[in-house]
């Protein structure tokens, strides 16, 4: 089965920043993601996270490193077209030969200070609040004794909001979760996660986390990261598979997608080794008796509704 396949998650910028200023994407040769790889996994489409670290959190440092991944997402993607308007996405579905980029923010620090004006003039529509640890806006899913969002994050989900952004619940810790869902109304997904029932870890989603964000119609990107599925630093192809079948048997296949987290991880996952992988699973469901527009649906149906929703 030949189906189009969008990564809801992809760490690229990081794993490009590893290599210094003058790191482009055609000059990586090894690692999750390569131009090859994409080309090999007919790829159709990446959401590259703005991930900045805890470490740059503050009025001091955050609003320039945020600035510098602007900057790398603008020079040193080269190989990657990127997505501005409904057309644009539609005509990277139907291509055989080009890979279309879009972004999401990983914690939203910055933006205390950054002008969001700027990431809606670039299509960046979709936020998540914190990393793992504790930032202005509120406590990720790292802090040992979390509390909820802080008035600065409040005041900062309400704008969001107001310019009808989407919130990217991955990382955030439950109260501020819970926070989060009282005062925003918008639509919410998580970009990469596993499931707290299948390995419980404050980093996966509850049940209830779940339930709040199907009933907006949101989405979840499963994860490849065998941190997520495992707990530890190997996982396999079923461990993937299972967290999607419990998704698409209790809700429906509408609800369900990919978030890899590729290039943000150290781990393996056997038969996703890496991004060219992905359509591994597509075979899987198949073989599983999953029709093919629930295959479709899940393999990249789900994110292309939900970005091209931002871009119409």
């Amino acid at each position: 089965m030949s189906v189009a396949v969008i990564d809801g998650h992809v760490d690229l910028i990081y794993e490009l920043g590893k290599g210094g200023d003058e790191s482009t994407f055609t000059s990586v040769d090894s690692g999750h993601v390569t131009a090859e790889k994409l080309k090999a996994g007919a790829i159709k489409i990446i959401v590259v996270a703005l991930f900045s670290p805890d470490s740059f959190n503050g009025p001091q440092k955050a609003g320039q490193y945020f600035s510098g991944l602007i900057q790398i997402a603008e020079n040193n993607l080269d190989g990657l077209k990127k997505i501005l308007s409904s057309n644009d996405l539609t005509e990277l579905m139907a291509s055989d030969h080009e890979t279309g980029v879009l972004f999401l923010v990983e914690n939203a620090d910055p933006l205390l200070e950054y002008d969001i004006e700027e990431l809606v003039k670039r299509k960046i529509m979709v936020v998540g609040l914190t990393h793992v640890g504790e930032n202005r806006l509120g406590d990720g899913n790292n802090v040992f004794h979390p509390q909820g969002l802080t008035k600065e994050g409040k005041e900062l989900v309400r704008l969001l909001e107001e310019n009808s952004f989407a919130i990217d619940v991955a990382h955030l810790s439950d109260p501020s979760f819970n926070d989060l869902m009282d005062i925003f109304k918008g639509s919410i997904i998580s970009s990469h996660t596993g499931f707290r029932f299948f390995c419980s870890i404050p980093r996966n989603l509850e049940k209830y986390q779940l339930e709040a964000i199907f009933e907006r119609n949101g989405i979840v990107g499963i994860t490849v990261n065998p941190e997520m599925l495992t707990g530890e630093k190997e996982a396999d192809i079923e461990e993937v598979f299972r967290h999607i079948d419990w998704v698409a048997e209790k809700y429906g296949p509408e609800y369900v997608a990919l978030g890899s987290d590729y290039c943000g991880f150290t781990g393996i996952c056997y038969g996703l080794e890496d991004i060219s992988k992905l359509k591994n699973l597509a075979g899987m469901m198949e073989r599983h008796g999953y029709p093919e527009s629930a295959v479709e649906l899940i393999m990249g149906g789900n994110w292309y509704r939900f970005y091209n929703s931002f871009l119409s």
